[in-house]
């Protein structure tokens, strides 16, 4: 009897350390693996919320440049033509790279004071402003100069990711200068007489006889959207345009277009900035977001992870009017 208690008493007595130690061993390795995988299912999953976020972003900032460009009736080939000492001379330091630059219509707001104003009592003491005002009314809309430029973001600035796109613009009137016809400092109409589309000048003191604020432009530069790729600024990232398009800007491959060179009877095989022969002009926009840097939520850093497919966008300019060339 006692050999048999003696027998059961050692068959109960439980696991040994070393058993123990590999059992812990074991377990841990299964619960870390487990752990990393949800944490990785996590992390993808987050980065691909921030990426589809990146990616809806940078689509309305595209639908939004669509939709300006629809309106435009003269678009530069080179923006540069626009920018210079007698020109567009305020945009914002180190504004970045101009890659589109435009004139397109603006109507007057219906509810615009203007439209309560008779011009032959309120301009009665100046011709010049009365027949504006006519022209206005009949009209019911001015050019105004949009340039759209991509400026290189850094750890100051507010914006998130590697670049950011500005939208500048330079109308003839605001919204409380209408009724007035009082035009922003700088502006001169590019169909006035010593203007022109192509040849673009801010008002100047030279201009005589016509109601101008001389001086330095007074546009309105505004974010439109950040997160954009890298600018690039090498011959290896040059974009690619189809024949008969000039690339604007020629050293990137993130936020560029492609704008069409008119053509003419007289002049079948146009070059850069010879856009004013009185046909209509193609322009493809191509916009690449990029959520590697500073996105909230976004774990993993690497340029590639980041980046979001270019989106392309063509649109066909109707305006025509005074583009015919002399």
């Amino acid at each position: 009897m006692s050999l048999l208690l003696k027998s059961k008493v050692k068959q109960s007595k439980g696991f040994t350390l070393i058993e123990l130690l590999v059992t812990v061993v074991v377990g841990s390795v299964i619960v870390a693996g487990l752990l990393y995988l949800v944490v990785e299912l996590l992390q993808v999953n987050r980065r691909e919320e921030v990426l589809t976020q990146t990616q809806q972003d940078v689509q309305r900032a595209l639908d939004y440049i669509t939709t300006d460009l629809r309106e435009a009736v003269y678009v530069y080939t080179d923006p540069y033509d626009v920018i210079g000492a007698d020109k567009i001379n305020n945009l914002p330091p180190s504004a970045g790279t101009p890659i589109l630059a435009f004139w397109r219509l603006d109507p007057v707001e219906p509810d615009n004071s203007f439209w309560s104003v008779n011009c032959s009592t309120a301009f009665s003491n100046d011709p010049v402003k009365q027949a504006e005002c006519d022209t206005l009314k009949i009209r019911q809309s001015f050019y105004t100069l949009v340039i759209y430029l991509q400026q290189t973001n850094n750890a100051n600035d507010p914006w998130g990711g590697p670049s950011r796109i500005i939208r500048y613009e330079l109308p003839k009137y605001s919204a409380s200068s209408v009724a007035s016809l009082t035009p922003i400092r700088g502006y001169w109409d590019p169909t006035a007489t010593g203007n022109s589309f192509k040849d673009w000048k801010r008002a100047s003191t030279t201009v005589a006889g016509q109601n101008l604020v001389t001086g330095d432009t007074r546009g309105t530069p505004t974010v439109l959207v950040d997160y954009v790729d890298t600018l690039g600024n090498s011959a290896a990232t040059a974009p690619t345009c189809q024949t008969g398009y000039t690339a604007s800007p020629p050293n990137s491959n993130t936020f560029y277009a492609c704008v069409s060179n008119a053509a003419s009877v007289n002049n079948p095989t146009p070059g850069p900035n010879q856009t004013d022969q009185g046909v209509n002009q193609t322009v493809e926009v191509f916009l690449r977001g990029n959520a590697t840097t500073n996105r909230p939520g976004l774990i993993t850093t690497y340029s590639e992870a980041g980046r979001t497919p270019t989106l392309r966008s063509e649109i066909l300019i109707r305006g025509v009017l005074d583009k015919a060339g002399t």
